[in-house]
């Protein structure tokens, strides 16, 4: 059976990364920190830089905010990010949903640090009013990153489409909490776009929910990361082109693609071209006699009929 075998939202690593070896060059490389124990240094350095900086929030011709921060200025009357109550300061408890690939696991690969529970905050300077994306959708989105020495290692101004399973855990995950807006054309620039009522926020990120032991240019290795970003527009994706939109493939509806995988053969439904393992293709089994493809919420179930459950996941049907 024809089987879609790649993997995403992976950062894969290098072995000499993870070990602590010798090279060719006579040069150790040391093994990646305690995640848990580095998780307790950054959640110390994300909390003083939270009382230490205060949110400075502008709108554009449009109306739209602009969220900037800075440090705040000896004997100045700023009122810091913790204290200040126009923006909540917001957090969850998250786990990260890096995966790597290993021999066991070549193609869905396995969590790096299930374990560690992660206290992420973040402010919504405004949620949206359109779509949410899934772990591997694609985002038009406009960002500025810095480290905690409010240096820029990262930016985009203009905005830019960014795959979903391309960026690290944090991002990921702050995105399913915010949505898109609407695009019009400026009346006043033809050929211009004007963006509205598209999310809006900003997020503090911990290091086992960013690049973690890998340097960037600006952000050393284990370093937190600050994001003020606008989540403009999406783009569905269909992972393995069976004709149903990832983010539908999300049975338990809890946000994670990976555990959901109908017929166990240990290639979640994002990811398998056949989610009952019957031996037919779900891309047939979501089509009429005239090869039309139903709507997702018309899917029938093995009585023809709508609701319960849907043919393509019932193996006792074709």
């Amino acid at each position: 059976m024809n089987r879609i075998k790649f993997l995403i939202l992976t950062i894969v690593a290098s072995a000499s990364l993870f070990s602590c070896k010798k090279d060719d060059d006579g040069v150790y490389v040391a093994p990646p920190r305690d995640r848990a124990t580095q998780y307790a240094a950054d959640l110390i350095s994300i909390e003083d830089y939270l009382h230490t900086h205060y949110l400075e929030v502008t709108t554009d011709a449009h109306g739209n905010p602009i969220p900037r921060i800075f440090a705040i200025g000896e004997g100045t009357p700023q009122t810091s990010i913790w204290d200040q109550t126009e923006y909540p300061l917001q957090f969850e408890m998250l786990k990260s949903d890096e995966r790597i690939a290993t021999e066991a696991n070549p193609y869905v690969g396995e969590l790096v640090d299930e374990s560690v529970e992660y206290k992420f905050y973040y402010i919504k300077l405004r949620e949206g009013n359109g779509n949410s994306p899934s772990q591997v959708d694609s985002t038009f989105i406009s960002y500025r990153g810095t480290n905690l020495s409010d240096v820029d290692f990262d930016y985009r101004e203009n905005p830019v489409w960014i795959n979903q399973s391309s960026v690290v855990s944090g991002w990921r995950k702050m995105m399913q909490k915010f949505k898109t807006g609407s695009a019009t054309e400026d009346p006043e620039n033809p050929g211009n776009v004007i963006f509205a009522d598209h999310g809006i926020g900003v997020m503090f990120i911990p290091s086992g929910l960013g690049y973690f032991a890998v340097p960037r240019t600006n952000l050393p290795a284990y370093s937190p990361m600050v994001f003020t970003f606008n989540l403009i527009a999406l783009k569905y994706s269909d992972n393995d082109g069976d004709g149903i939109y990832s983010i539908y493939e999300d049975v338990n509806g809890n946000g994670d693609l990976f555990d959901d995988d109908t017929d166990g053969d240990g290639f979640p439904n994002f990811l398998d071209n056949d989610d009952d393992g019957d031996g037919m293709l779900t891309l047939y089994e979501i089509s009429d006699s005239f090869g039309n493809k139903y709507p997702f919420d018309l899917i029938p179930n093995c009585q023809g009929t709508t609701g319960g459950l849907k043919k393509h996941l019932d193996p006792s049907c074709q």
